[in-house]
């Protein structure tokens, strides 16, 4: 029997393996190229700044950046349907075992992910919830540690790829969670809480930068111009939802069916408050932002759920819902996508134009301070340009001008811009009215100063205004519309210090899953050789 399951494993593997080895043969193939977001930065040594850094760093420098973001998109693609159907690996329906884990990630919304680039770290954390699914599950009924050792293992590998690891597990935790209330193990919670903790803590030098100062730029605000190509997915969803809860409940009365449809309404319930209202709590607001800032990791996140909730129907009871899902993977392609899912079969990423890298070499040559696009043709590009900062949609700068290089496919006539050449389709521009990034508030230039990451020292007689964006961490600092009014001639960052500061803290609990691993096999090693290993329990009152 062991000898079967084992070669129908087998048989299942390298079929999910070869669809996306033949979904992505032109994207693993591929030169040096751009697509969507992905940008091919100069990478160099963080530091001790946080530990994910550092990992992927010899990861880049050992297999390359672009080849390790192909690992990690392929990786993603294939994990994701191997984890569902390990889950799944003992019933005897073929749809279960093929159909649902394959459409688990062969989905427009994570096909959507991978063609706009920058996306393989959301990817590849989505394709191991059902590994923090059946591990929680496993946490719940069995009485084996080791299963929470395993799940604390999970949250750390994915929150070294995606900030949003113990995010997105708490989804897909909740319904074990609420079925443990109803079973009256009230302190179960704790166990898969802990291990999200572990993993938040795993970064945490890294998640204290993002929630206290990167997600709130981004925060949660409504939604004025909600995208119709989700809005027919959500419309979808929504009917999806009501008619299978409505089967569930009164038909099916299936309570795992059931949990993960209540954890899949949740997430879109909070979506959809968080659309049409402001909220400003620290930290929380940030949390909430993360997850729902963008539409596509919201249904992409629903999916998985609504996905997996299928594995406990009875066959005859697949019918509905399954059409249901099958719909949304064939739904043709809409503005808000821009793909389906037949468009990773057609995927080519464009290659590296050969003027990139002659401009490239000219700007680092220069060290520029500041380097803008006027215009967005050849924008994913120009993106990974060194002191990139961003597109000018004119050409009006304000008080004080701290743009000194500009690229474009414009032929640009301004008397204080002079042509430095042309590289293929790209003007390069350098703007001789540039004074730097500091001045006194009447706009005449501070030309002696010293600006970090962490420090910023100018001589002169302050007040200054710096042409970097306002941050409350900045002391002796208040806003000058989205720059820095400086007050005096130091002024220190409070928060990027914090990065280094907790960097062993962080590496701490990245390590101590491993250690936890490592001394619970020693200790069951040590009490089975002393004949009275009965298993390793979780405690009394919770298997109970």
């Amino acid at each position: 029997m062991r000898l079967k399951e084992r070669r129908n494993d087998i048989v299942f593997i390298i079929i999910f393996t070869v669809i996306f080895i033949i979904g992505l043969r032109n994207y693993l193939e591929s030169p040096p190229y751009i697509m969507g977001d992905t940008a091919i930065f100069p990478f160099s040594n963080p530091g001790l700044s946080n530990p994910s850094l550092t990992i992927l760093y010899y990861l880049y420098l050992t297999l390359g950046e672009l080849n390790t973001i192909k690992l990690l998109n392929f990786l993603a693609f294939i994990i994701g349907p191997i984890s569902v159907y390990f889950i799944v690996r003992r019933e005897k329906s073929v749809i279960k075992r093929l159909v649902i884990p394959l459409i688990y990630t062969l989905n427009p919304f994570a096909v959507s992910f991978f063609a706009d680039g920058d996306g393989e770290g959301i990817l590849l954390i989505y394709s191991l919830q059902p590994i923090v699914f059946y591990l929680t599950y496993k946490t719940l009924t069995s009485q084996n540690f080791k299963y929470f050792i395993f799940l604390c293992i999970t949250e750390v590998i994915g929150q070294i790829f995606f900030f949003q690891m113990f995010l997105f597990s708490f989804f897909f935790q909740l319904p074990l969670i609420l079925i443990s209330f109803r079973e009256r193990k009230y302190f179960f919670f704790i166990y898969p809480i802990l291990a999200d903790l572990i993993g938040f803590l795993s970064e945490v030098s890294e998640e204290v930068l993002i929630y206290l100062e990167i997600v709130p730029k981004v925060l949660v605000s409504p939604s004025n111009n909600p995208s119709l190509g989700l809005f027919l997915y959500s419309q979808i969803f929504s009917v999806l939802l009501l008619t299978f809860a409505m089967f569930t409940v009164f038909v099916y009365k299936n309570r795992y069916s059931l949990a993960l449809l209540t954890s899949a309404s949740f997430l879109l319930l909070i979506y959809a408050y968080i659309e049409n209202f402001h909220i400003y709590i620290p930290v929380i607001s940030a949390l909430l932002a993360a997850i729902t800032t963008f539409q596509t990791k919201v249904y992409l996140l629903s999916f998985g759920l609504l996905d997996l909730s299928l594995i406990y129907l009875k066959d005859r009871q697949l019918i509905i819902p399954l059409l249901f899902l099958i719909l949304i993977v064939l739904l043709p392609s809409t503005g808000a996508l821009g793909v389906n899912t037949y468009s990773l079969f057609n995927i080519k990423p464009s290659p590296i134009p050969e003027w990139y890298y002659p401009l490239y070499n000219y700007l680092s040559r220069y060290n520029p301070h500041y380097v803008y696009a006027y215009g967005d043709s050849y924008s994913r590009c120009l993106s990974s340009l060194p002191g990139f900062n961003g597109f000018l949609s004119n050409m009006s700068f304000g008080p004080f001008d701290a743009v000194e290089f500009i690229v474009t496919t414009t032929n640009l006539n301004y008397s204080w811009l002079k042509l430095l050449g042309d590289f293929g389709p790209i003007r390069l521009y350098y703007n001789e009215n540039y004074t730097g990034i500091v001045h006194y508030l009447n706009g005449s230039p501070v030309k002696d100063y010293v600006i970090t990451d962490n420090e910023i020292v100018i001589k002169g007689k302050p007040p200054f205004i710096v042409s970097i964006p306002y941050s409350n961490f900045w002391t002796n600092a208040k806003p000058y519309g989205e720059y820095i009014e400086l007050t005096s001639n130091i002024s220190y960052n409070t928060l990027s210090p914090l990065k280094g500061e907790l960097y062993y803290f962080s590496l701490i609990f990245l390590i101590l899953p491993f250690l936890l691993l490592i001394i619970n096999e020693k200790v069951k090693l040590k009490v089975s050789s002393n004949g009275k290993f009965k298993g390793n329990k979780l405690g009394n009152k919770f298997s109970k």
